[in-house]
């Protein structure tokens, strides 16, 4: 068999987990009730987000915020400060694609 196969949730419960973690990429599957939000970080890669389900409430670099809603795909670059949450009254359901691989990401020295 060629193909590899990549399960993850199907639910409606509070989901942060990644599926794929392949020397090229690594794809998360987040969902996020009504109200729930994650805490903000620095992107490790160059991150696309996909929103399946729902509106994406996005803060970007502590000053930014926007509400994305199903069928976007939103790339936030690498080190860009990003927030995420749900702020509608429905499920929100995206997958996040990173590329390359964080641990593949050629950093500068500081």
């Amino acid at each position: 068999m060629v193909e590899k196969l990549y399960p993850y949730s199907v639910t409606d419960e509070k989901t942060v987990e990644i599926f794929l973690n392949d020397d090229h990429c690594t794809i998360g599957h987040v969902i996020l009730k009504p109200g729930d939000a994650l805490p903000e970080h620095s992107t490790d890669s160059n991150v696309y987000l996909l929103i399946v389900r729902g509106e994406l409430t996005l803060s970007l670099k502590q000053t930014e915020t926007k509400i994305f809603g199903q069928g976007a795909v939103v790339n936030v670059p690498f080190g860009t400060m990003l927030g995420m949450s749900n702020s509608s009254d429905g499920i929100l359901e995206l997958f996040a694609f990173k590329s390359p691989n964080p641990k593949n990401y050629p950093v500068k020295d500081k």
